[in-house]
């Protein structure tokens, strides 16, 4: 997972808080269903800080993905609201 390149897929991203991880993003993208990972993503987006959100639409958006860019600004924007937004509390 540490051979991950900027601005290219698939991607890995973790999230920790005092040494636990609390936050999980990998970012495979791969269209090609044929492939041994067909799933586009998988995350607890549920519960990721915003500013990781924004990493997803920034990964997307660069590899020319505009449809799942536009997606997690979705996302986003109802995070932003509370919508589909886990409080912690209830995820421990």
């Amino acid at each position: 997972m540490d051979k991950s390149i900027a601005g290219e897929r698939p991607q890995f991203y973790f999230v920790f808080r005092n040494n636990e991880l609390i936050g999980y993003m990998f970012l495979i993208g791969d269209t090609h269903k044929s492939r041994a990972l067909p799933w586009i993503e998988i995350n607890n987006l549920d519960k990721l800080p915003e500013p990781l959100m924004k990493i997803a639409i920034d990964t997307y958006r660069n590899a020319g993905d505009v449809t799942q860019a536009t997606f997690h600004e979705r996302v986003l924007e109802d995070y932003k609201k509370g919508v589909g937004h886990r409080k912690e509390s209830d995820c421990r």
